[in-house]
């Protein structure tokens, strides 16, 4: 059994790879090829990685000529490419059994079934594909497989739960050896830094209400053991990684704070702070334990994501952040004197969001930049599947598009009070004008104090590739005029019966997701949620 497990070029560049060289490796497609590696012959394809055009891969398949072709279909871009390469290996005659699976796919598995994809992996894909793989290669029956959609008819599209796991332990490694590391890099600390990614923990216990997380792994935080997630380190430390890109959510939840604290003592402990780590991490936990900040910084971690969202605090109560912009401030301030590099998140455009609130979060953006914050990403709100509001989206029909090539949360998909034309404007140019106010106020000497090498490799990169920024910024205005017109070319032009199975699709995994939880809290065997589920029928 030969298998192929690909990674697709988006018809983008994502951002942080054009804006600061950071590219991370396809850390799904691992934790999979882990889970098949003792009963096929697995190869990892990295086309974004390899800059592969849709013909090289192409190319790259049919010598191989593998039994599977597993897709990773995590975001929302990634849809057309999938489809693309999925429909011409069809075509071409191949005899390859396709799959695909991640976020995206787990949410729109009836439009993919019809577009040339043979089975979807919905949530969590390691003890799924390997069952499916293992009913394929003994000819048995895939539908069988809990945790798989398939098309049951020409017009129905079935799939069974699948419970989730509940010990992390119990996955295999995933194979990180299988990976080409020099493939990933993060060239604005250096051009010789390569990254990995590693996860920690699956599960949200917060309802943003924009995120589609909780409804793909769950609200319960399930963490591995500290053993574990040494050794996984340990292994990437071997492969000659120096930047590790920890992919959880929540890098520590207050439930779980001193597993935590165990877990940062015992890196140091063991020589895993000569690793540069990358966390994502809420503000009111910092805030409510600045301790814990120290101990972060003594074990490797040289940047925190902050998840900041709105500088008002109506619009943060209808995001269900259960944030308040002083907890940001005071991480912010935290943060930045004990020497660690923070980079905020905000995003605009909600549809409850109007000028007044707009204006509000880039006041605090500013104040921000007071305290030390170092970065700023401007996401623009997106309504991804999955989440509450793009079914509301849907049926109320205030998306501009359901092209997904502009679901990167970097594009203007729906219609708001704040124009698609202000909002990429805005989220373009804040940035640029960020970083301007830092240098004119003096707030880069920042990088200067640290003594790792990777904060002048910053400053480096940043002055080497200020005529491409230049040129970016001074583009802004036509792009922000231009891009919105196309958009709206690109009308959505789903059916009612493609909006009613995908509003199933979603109906059905909340109905599990609730009786999952009712029965976790009541003290059940989670496993009984898998035997008392039903199937989805969406036709």
């Amino acid at each position: 059994m030969r298998i192929a497990l690909v990674r697709v070029s988006p018809r983008r560049e994502s951002k942080y790879t054009s804006t600061f060289g950071f590219i991370t490796p396809p850390l799904g497609l691992a934790c999979v090829a882990g889970a098949v590696r003792d009963i096929a012959r697995v190869k990892v394809i990295d086309a974004e990685a390899l800059k592969m055009s849709k013909d090289r891969l192409l190319k790259e398949l049919e010598d191989l000529d593998p039994d599977i072709v597993g897709f990773s279909l995590n975001a929302s871009t990634y849809h057309n490419a999938v489809v693309q390469v999925a429909q011409e290996l069809k075509k071409r005659g191949a005899g390859a059994t396709i799959v695909t699976g991640g976020h995206h796919a787990s949410f729109t598995y009836p439009i993919l079934l019809r577009q040339g994809v043979d089975y979807v992996v919905v949530g969590e894909g390691e003890q799924a594909f390997r069952d499916l793989v293992l009913e394929i290669e003994n000819y048995g029956s895939p539908e069988r497989v809990r945790g798989v959609a398939y098309a049951c008819s020409e017009s129905k599209f079935c799939y069974y739960h699948r419970e989730l796991v509940e010990n992390l332990d119990l996955l295999p490694l995933p194979a990180y050896d299988l990976l080409d590391r020099n493939l990933y890099r993060i060239e604005v600390f250096g051009e010789n830094s390569r990254v990995a990614a590693v996860e920690t923990a699956r599960g949200c216990p917060y309802e943003c209400e924009f995120c589609s997380v909780t409804m793909f792994w769950g609200r319960k935080w399930r963490f591995k053991s500290n053993e574990r997630i040494l050794r996984e380190l340990e292994i990437l430390k071997d492969l000659g990684y120096d930047w590790v890109m920890v992919v959880d959510d929540n890098f520590i939840v207050p439930s779980k704070l001193k597993e935590r604290e165990q877990l940062l003592d015992e890196m140091k402990k063991r020589g895993l702070d000569r690793l540069n780590y990358i966390v994502q991490m809420r503000s009111d936990l910092i805030a409510s334990n600045p301790k814990i900040v120290e101990k972060l910084r003594d074990a490797g971690i040289r940047m925190v994501f902050l998840g900041i969202e709105s500088g008002d605090e109506s619009v943060l109560k209808a995001m269900k952040k259960s944030l308040d912009t002083a907890a940001s401030v005071r991480a912010v301030e935290i943060l930045s004197e004990s020497g660690i590099l923070v980079h905020g998140g905000i995003v605009i455009g909600a549809p409850y969001e109007r000028n007044e609130n707009l204006k509000a979060t880039f006041k605090l953006v500013d104040l921000l930049l007071e305290r030390g914050l170092d970065g700023i990403q401007v996401a623009i709100y997106t309504p991804l599947p999955g989440t509450k509001a793009f079914y509301w989206a849907l049926r109320t029909g205030r998306l501009l598009t359901l092209e997904w090539d502009y679901y990167d949360c970097l594009h203007p998909v729906l219609k708001t009070g704040l124009s698609p034309w202000r909002l990429l404007f805005e989220s373009r140019m804040r940035p640029y004008i960020f970083f301007l106010k830092k240098w004119l106020k003096g707030r880069l000497d920042k990088l200067g104090r640290y003594s790792k090498p990777f904060a002048r490799e910053a400053k480096r990169y940043i002055l080497r590739n200020l005529p491409r920024y230049l040129l970016g910024f001074l583009t802004v205005p036509l792009r922000s005029i231009i891009t919105p017109l196309t958009i709206l070319a690109r009308p959505p032009k789903l059916s009612e019966e493609d909006i009613g199975m995908l509003h199933e699709v979603y109906l059905r995994r909340r109905a599990f997701m609730l009786v999952r939880r009712s029965a976790c809290e009541g003290g059940a065997d989670p496993e009984s949620v898998e035997a008392a589920s039903t199937p989805s029928r969406a036709s």
